[in-house]
């Protein structure tokens, strides 16, 4: 059974404001497991995503997961206010990956600005469209991705 929706987004580049954007560096690793187990927790438990916290991972999936990271380094990046890790999410090719925002700073506006930064990326290399895969039941990505102008396919 599949649990996801992919969404599409058709537009232009934005203008955006200047950010503090980052690619990834082996210090970012421990923050993003710890802000990942905290937002993503409860969607794991619900379509029983093993382990449920990714801080819980065994030593061979934390080395799997620093592998991910590494491999994709450089299309892999992070949002940064004032010094302090906000978000992060990935892009390869016209895709969207592994969006997230810390807790403490959703509903504030990070999600769309990082969201927005990510089709710019993407529109940048030359695709007409940029797509992402939201589980069907997450409601707020839904709705956020909505808002910056993404359509169900």
């Amino acid at each position: 059974m599949n649990h996801d929706f992919i969404m599409q987004y058709r537009g232009g580049k934005f203008d955006l404001p200047e950010m503090d954007i980052r690619t990834y560096r082996e210090e970012y690793l421990m923050p993003e497991v710890e802000m990942e187990s905290d937002i993503f927790y409860d969607l794991r438990v619900r379509h029983d995503i093993r382990p449920h916290r990714l801080i819980d991972s065994t030593e061979a999936e934390m080395a799997e997961i620093r592998d991910f990271f590494n491999a994709n380094k450089d299309t892999f990046y992070f949002l940064f206010d004032g010094g302090e890790m906000i978000g992060s999410a990935m892009v390869r090719r016209n895709e969207i990956h592994c969006m997230s925002v810390a807790r403490r700073f959703q509903h504030h506006g990070y999600g769309s600005l990082l969201t927005k930064y990510c089709i710019n990326t993407a529109l940048a290399k030359g695709y007409a469209c940029v797509e992402l895969r939201v589980l069907n039941d997450n409601t707020p990505a839904i709705n956020l991705y909505k808002k910056v102008g993404f359509t169900l396919l």
